[in-house]
């Protein structure tokens, strides 16, 4: 093997390497959903929602700052809510994803505690917690963070038959 054909194979490794390292790009984390601008006054436990997500839609914004959706499921199902950094400036220290049942009454909360949000999302960008709820009907989701970033958002309804 030549010089040149082993540098061309190197480079080629190299190149599919890093393919398989930048795991999810923007497109495939949007593959199959429609955008939803979420500005929406859905009402929702004695407030508004800027929007219903489900898993064929998606939304983006900019943090830090504040985001609230609907999501609508049937009794036991698990949401999970799925973050994708489009850029990445500063984790921050205070990530909050807040589950709540219809009505309101029982919450289930998510802190990052100071984590670094980015470094858990890892390679492919994609930050993911999930939450089980318990009652069928319209939960109410809020996700707050200090972190400076632009996103995109979606979620993942894992039901009793997934």
């Amino acid at each position: 093997m030549s010089a040149r054909t082993a540098r061309l194979l190197l480079v080629g490794s190299a190149c599919m390497l890093g393919l398989w390292a930048c795991g999810v790009d923007r497109g495939d984390f949007i593959k199959g959903a429609d955008y939803d601008p979420c500005q929406s006054n859905l009402p929702v436990c004695q407030q508004t929602a800027g929007c219903a997500l489900g898993e064929n839609k998606y939304i983006e914004g900019d943090f830090p700052g504040y985001r609230n959706f609907i999501v609508t499921t049937p009794a036991d199902t698990t949401i999970v809510v799925k973050l994708f950094f489009d850029t990445r400036e500063h984790p921050g220290e205070d990530t909050e994803i807040i589950w709540y049942e219809p009505g309101c009454y029982d919450s289930y909360k998510y802190r990052s505690q100071g984590d670094d949000i980015f470094a858990i999302a890892g390679g492919d960008r994609v930050f993911s917690q999930e939450q089980k709820v318990r009652r069928e009907g319209d939960h109410l989701v809020e996700v707050y963070s200090d972190a400076y970033t632009h996103y995109l958002a979606r979620v993942e309804i894992i039901t009793p038959m997934n």
